[in-house]
């Protein structure tokens, strides 16, 4: 049902599928309220092309961007996608799906939200855990694989929550 399917650097539910952010601006009077939609990045480690000229036009726009100049593929991927039409841009009109993020899940989700919670670990089994808000992926890539395949319930208990220890003084 979508173009582009993928994964989302969101952390929870609300970051991942999007809120209403409501912005307070008390010098307008009246009209001081105003309502803005966010939603964290799509990943563009994984994700999912559906073929249609819709997807080629975002891939057609993602490709000039990087050939011109030296920008993040991820924020790139994220504005093709995402930014309106205006001025010389055109959005290439791609409908988007985030993948569920207990089964297509981050490393922050993993290691902050869900390891604490019995009852999100209880019957979780991702199909992949992305590790990307951690520096030592290598080490939380073969505790994931203990923790999940092997068995070993103890496996994720010796990393902290973010980088180290005493984040964010590392």
């Amino acid at each position: 049902d979508s173009d582009v399917e993928g994964l989302s650097d969101g952390y929870d539910a609300r970051s991942a599928y999007g809120w209403n952010d409501g912005i307070d601006d008390p010098s307008m009077g009246w009209a001081r309220y105003a309502q803005t939609m966010r939603v964290f990045a799509m990943n563009s480690g994984l994700f999912y092309l559906k073929p249609s000229d819709r997807t080629v036009r975002f891939m057609d726009g993602i490709t000039a961007r990087l050939e011109r100049a030296k920008e993040w593929d991820q924020a790139v991927y994220n504005e093709e996608m995402f930014f309106p039409s205006h001025g010389d841009h055109v959005n290439p009109g791609v409908t988007t799906r985030v993948m569920k993020i207990d089964v297509f899940m981050n490393s922050k989700t993993l290691f902050v939200h869900c390891r604490h919670s019995r009852k999100c670990m209880r019957n979780l089994k991702p199909a992949m855990v992305h590790v990307n808000y951690h520096p030592d992926k290598w080490e939380r890539m073969k505790a994931i694989w203990a923790y999940f395949v092997d068995g070993k319930k103890k496996a994720l208990d010796a990393f902290p929550d973010g980088s180290c220890e005493n984040a964010p003084n590392c």
